[in-house]
């Protein structure tokens, strides 16, 4: 059976393989160039002549068997489905639909900032848009495991018999319940020393990270950024015109001596000191010391992003840089999406006493306030000690599951990737062999339906050697096994390609 006319793979594209498969047969099913009935070429044929993996091609089709598209018919293949999906009925009236969401060509002016954004789009979109959970990716909580019982009885109260005030506009800095269960949550579990009144709730870490941005940055204005490290920052702190100043991480975490080369002029320094993004190190007690000591010499300040802290499996914590700071240095960052689950939407930033009204005069022109029932029945969730207790659960099945992951690799991927054990965070980092590209493998990955980041997507100028962040901790011992081997399959056809 000859190649399809209407598949034509696009290697330079964003998208995957497979779903480049897929939208190509899904388009011209509707469009009427396949018709109800028309047998598709066997998977392994189709692959061999597109000169892709087999599992790229069965993705497609499952996808497009799910979606009631195909029908399989046992003994005689893959057809076009004889009834199609009941909105696309008409061809005509997809072509309409299709018409109607292309943009319009025009120019439009926009400012600086917009200017950035429009150049920017796709890569920022890419870094920061919704994907469905599949082995391996990082970052996500187990939120199968989260006490939702628990959660919908202090939120059930809130909406049943809500109180005038939490209806009306709320406070730009927060639900000061909210800021007092932080506070003492924040004292008992990072050393962190403030008041309430030093808190702002926010809408997750890009938000604090923007609210920092537009009160300390001016165009050209130095700040350092660990390399690799974390994209949201990136994105953040170019958009404001900053300059960025890319400073290598070692086992002792950020790289004070070469920052301090690099950069004469810093305005804002940004760490991930507990467990550093995405290399997972711990910063040093002496590099903690040496950033400060470098901030106060400077005039700078320090965007501590205290980034799974909560997730230690082994030895003492070390105490919180804004724990340590004497001269109102450190700018605070914390979430609970990866504590509770990503839609809730709240974060919070400590900044010092002198800097509380600036902030919340920006964050109240920003979105007046975060929800105010959200931060009802969050405050309420963690002073009545529900949050500690789910948090000390979570951090022993993570550590358990991390087990499983490194025991699985050993046994598995031996000499194709080397997985060590970390005592901190919710992923891993799998090296592979020198000269084998991160990007490919990811690729590859994808099109079997794996989620692995490469370490070289977070990188500025730094060169590494190939690795891929293995998330572990939103999945099971059993969904851990079943990704192994699935990965194991992608590098054993690399190599041998």
């Amino acid at each position: 059976m000859p190649q399809p006319p209407f598949i034509s793979l696009d290697e330079k594209s964003d998208a995957p393989l497979y779903r480049q498969i897929y939208e190509l047969i899904r388009r011209s099913i509707l469009s009427g160039g396949l018709s109800s009935g028309r047998q598709l070429p066997a998977s392994r044929l189709l692959a061999k002549q597109l000169s892709v993996s087999r599992m790229t091609v069965v993705n497609a089709y499952e996808q497009l068997l799910a979606e009631g598209y195909l029908e399989g018919r046992v003994g005689a293949g893959t057809f076009v489905a004889a009834h199609l999906p009941e909105e696309f009925l008409q061809a005509s009236s997809f072509k309409r639909l299709e018409r109607q969401e292309k943009p319009l060509k025009r120019k439009v002016m926009l400012s600086e900032y917009g200017s950035k954004m429009a150049q920017k789009s796709k890569i920022i979109l890419r870094h920061h848009c919704a994907t469905a959970l599949v082995p391996f990716q990082h970052g996500v909580a187990a939120l199968d495991e989260f006490p939702f019982g628990v959660w919908a009885r202090i939120a059930q109260k809130w909406h049943k018999s809500p109180p005038a005030p939490v209806l009306s506009y709320g406070d730009a800095v927060g639900f000061q319940p909210l800021r007092d269960a932080v506070a003492a949550h924040l004292a008992a579990a990072r050393g962190v020393r403030c008041t309430s009144e030093q808190i702002i709730i926010t809408n997750g870490t890009q938000q604090a990270l923007d609210l920092i941005g537009r009160i300390f940055l001016s165009e050209s204005e130095e700040v350092c950024l660990e390399d690799p490290g974390y994209i949201g920052a990136l994105d953040i702190f170019m958009a404001t015109g900053a300059r960025i100043v890319p400073v290598p991480v070692d086992d002792e975490g950020f790289d004070v001596q070469t920052a301090r080369k690099r950069s004469q002029r810093a305005r804002l320094i940004y760490v991930t000191p507990s467990h550093q993004f995405p290399l997972g190190v711990t910063m040093s007690l002496t590099r903690r010391l040496s950033l400060l000591e470098w901030a106060r010499e400077r005039d700078a300040f320090v965007i501590e992003d205290d980034y799974n802290s909560e997730y230690r499996y082994g030895g003492r914590p070390l105490a919180s840089l804004q724990g340590l700071d004497r001269d109102g240095r450190v700018l605070y960052v914390g979430t609970f999406s990866k504590t509770i689950f990503p839609a809730l939407r709240l974060g919070y930033l400590v900044v010092p006493a002198d800097l509380v009204e600036v902030f919340a005069a920006a964050r109240a022109l920003t979105d007046l306030h975060s929800p105010v029932i959200e931060q009802a029945v969050l405050a309420e969730f963690i002073s009545e000690r529900h949050f500690a207790r789910h948090i000390r659960r979570m951090r022993g099945m993570y550590e358990e599951r991390q087990q499983t992951l490194v025991e699985e690799a050993r046994k598995n991927l031996r000499g194709m990737l080397q997985v060590a054990p970390a005592k901190a965070g919710m992923h891993l980092i799998g090296w592979l062999p020198d000269g084998v590209s991160d990007a490919e493998v990811s690729r590859h990955a994808a099109e079997a339906g794996l989620n692995l980041a490469p370490v070289s997507a977070y990188c500025i100028n730094q060169k590494l050697k190939g690795g891929l962040l293995l998330g572990y901790t939103a999945y099971d011992e059993k969904y851990i096994r079943q990704g192994i081997r699935k990965l194991g399959q992608v590098l054993t056809e690399i190599t041998q390609n």
